[in-house]
């Protein structure tokens, strides 16, 4: 998202922080949704609404500001912690002592959370901006964020990674992957150290796309093998999305091997040019989701945040202040101009069905390959080994 973005703050990311990236750049501060209301919020949760609630959360993503306005008139108090990665949300939640109203979750952790029973489940029907006329499809249901019978997690911003690069000097357009391991190219690409997206790109560049994140420890080390051309190209890898804006602008760079595209904003407000394009392998999408954690104690204002939250006018707000996507249809209107045309929404569908929401691989497995055995193949493709 990034999320960094940046997605979302660089000096408390580490590996075990995908997600972190596409938070580092904020890029503006978004207007408060003017009289942004509860919507069609049932009268039963309103009346419970108010008082302390404890909330942990991505850098910008607190609500603070974009439903300002809501927060007064409800009487609630918000005491937001900020999360550097998705393991502090982990932790805090698996060490005990410390209770959460209401957090999020990166894709990919639903296994994780589910294995660990820290999740309560949701009671859509007292979300009302949460309905398939309204969400896109893509994030209505899904086993990310529903299995047994149950739902436990409310996705409500999301983005894509993909390849970003100037435009200006290219000797053909780009329409693959493969087109990145021109000569053009050779010193002049970097990496988003972000394994979230980068891994399951690498595994579909590689032929195990499709077997991603459940792939064997013989194919993960040629995925890495298949991938080496691609690291020949490059000159750095960047540790957040601002890093390959600063790249950019200082014209070390001509292409990032993905990244989110919010980047083209970020560059053109330092005068540089840069596009995205969605190659024929598609792109890398993340989204993140609300969740009631099994600590929570206000679960009715709990509740009533996240409905908001997915409010129209809330979500344009969030998507301006973060140069993330939107998931209600209905805040398409209310975008500026700039957030807007970062993605078509008119074939939004068509768009995401290209484009895959990949877990993360196991924690444990006896045949698959583990997250740390990819942790590590990652390290040493970094380090050229």
């Amino acid at each position: 998202m990034s999320e960094d973005q940046d997605r979302r703050t660089q000096d408390s990311r580490s590996t075990l922080n995908p997600t972190l990236s596409r938070r580092m750049l904020m890029l503006s501060a978004a207007a408060v949704a003017a009289g942004a209301t509860l919507g069609r919020w049932v009268p039963r949760a309103q009346a419970a609404v108010g008082g302390q609630l404890d909330i942990m959360t991505w850098e910008g993503y607190t609500l603070q500001e974009e439903a300002a306005a809501w927060i007064r008139q409800n009487n609630i108090q918000v005491n937001a912690s900020i999360m550097g990665s998705q393991d502090d949300v982990t932790a805090k939640l698996m060490g005990g002592g410390v209770r959460l109203d209401l957090s999020e979750y990166s894709n990919g952790y639903n296994e994780l959370y589910k294995g660990l029973n820290l999740l309560k489940p949701i009671d859509t029907s007292r979300i009302s901006n949460y309905n398939p006329s309204d969400i896109i499809a893509r994030f209505y249901d899904g086993d990310m964020w529903f299995w047994d019978g149950q739902r436990f997690g409310i996705p409500w911003t999301w983005g894509i990674d993909t390849i970003v690069y100037k435009p200006e000097g290219l000797t053909a357009p780009i329409n693959s992957f493969k087109d990145l391991l021109r000569p053009e190219f050779k010193g002049r690409l970097t990496f988003l150290d972000n394994p979230l997206t980068v891994w399951p790109l690498a595994a579909r560049i590689s032929g195990f796309g499709e077997q991603f994140p459940n792939v064997t420890k013989d194919e993960l080390e040629l995925i890495w093998e298949r991938m080496q051309p691609y690291r020949d190209q490059c000159r750095t890898f960047a540790s957040s999305n601002g890093d390959v804006a600063s790249l950019f602008v200082a014209n070390e760079i001509s292409a990032c091997f993905c990244t989110w595209t919010a980047a083209t904003i970020q560059t053109a407000r330092q005068g540089v040019k840069t596009e995205y394009v969605f190659p024929e392998e598609g792109g890398a999408v993340w989204a993140d989701a609300w969740f009631i954690p099994a600590t929570s104690r206000n679960i009715d204002t709990a509740l009533a945040f996240i409905n908001q939250a997915l409010d129209p006018q809330v979500q344009a707000a969030m998507s301006k202040s973060v140069s993330s996507a939107v998931v209600n249809r209905r805040a398409v209107q209310y975008m500026d101009e700039d957030t807007r045309a970062l993605f078509d929404y008119e074939r939004i569908d068509d768009l995401l069905r290209g484009s895959s929401i990949k877990g993360q691989p196991p924690r444990e497995s006896d045949h698959y390959a583990t997250y740390d055995d990819w942790l590590q193949s990652w390290a040493s493709f970094r380090a050229g080994f």
